[in-house]
């Protein structure tokens, strides 16, 4: 039976040629931890991310709250930065001290400085900041609560991921995410799925496609309908340009 499930898996290559007929989840090939970037993502990048589509696979029978209102940012280029940073993976079980010596440092996103330039970038208003706070916990999986003003919560839980280097200038990585947003007595739930596609142009810069697909969560009455389909798909094109250390 394992054997019959791995042949069956989906590659990451055969997945972000595919897009966008997507009709099942993405193949997760490590539960825990985070991905691992290539040595040239290092450093804090100023990002230009441009929506360029965005596809509501199951409509007018299902569709994402919110995608009628993400319309608007078609074709509108957004900034903000993002930082990768050096990071000693901690063993997990029985570790001895030869665990810690041997553990090489490995390239990861600096999920609460993302989160919170991201978030100030869509959300901000005429480049006015926005009272928000994130909290990180690492360990087993990433799991960001990000606090909006009124107390609104978005609780985001990194199910797993895979990764694929194509070649040393090409780097293809999927992530899935348990989303539950929290507003009072209200609760939405969702998996929103991240694949991008990066190019190494060179030094200091990079190029990159990326698809966010949204997927029903278990609990949603339209579960049984939707399956595994994603009933929203976003595309963006993103430009990376390294900023110099200070």
């Amino acid at each position: 039976m394992a054997g019959r499930a791995s042949a069956l898996a989906e590659s990451l290559p055969d997945r972000w040629e595919a897009y966008p007929q997507w009709s099942n989840l993405p193949t997760l090939e490590q539960r825990k931890g985070e991905i691992h970037y290539p040595e040239w993502f290092a450093g804090t990048w100023g990002v230009t991310s441009t929506l360029t589509e965005q596809l509501a696979p199951l409509a007018p029978d299902i569709v994402s709250p919110g995608f009628a209102k993400n319309a608007v940012y078609l074709d509108q280029p957004i900034k903000f930065s993002v930082r990768f940073i050096d990071q000693t993976p901690l063993p997990e079980f029985n570790w001895a001290l030869s665990d810690l010596v041997n553990n090489d440092p490995v390239i990861v996103p600096d999920r609460r400085f993302n989160t919170e330039a991201i978030t100030q970038a869509y959300l901000g208003k005429d480049g006015e900041d926005i009272n928000i706070t994130v909290q990180v916990k690492e360990q087993p999986s990433p799991r960001l609560v990000t606090v909006f003003p009124q107390h609104q919560r978005l609780v985001s839980t990194v199910l797993g991921y895979s990764q694929k280097s194509t070649d040393p200038e090409h780097f293809l990585a999927t992530e899935l995410t348990n989303q539950q947003f929290i507003a009072g007595s209200t609760q939405y739930l969702n998996q929103v799925e991240t694949t991008t596609a990066y190019h190494h142009i060179g030094p200091g810069k990079i190029s990159a496609s990326q698809v966010t697909a949204v997927y029903l969560s278990p609990t949603d009455p339209d579960y049984f309908v939707a399956g595994h389909q994603p009933i929203a798909l976003y595309r963006y094109e993103l430009t990376l340009e390294a900023v110099p250390e200070l």
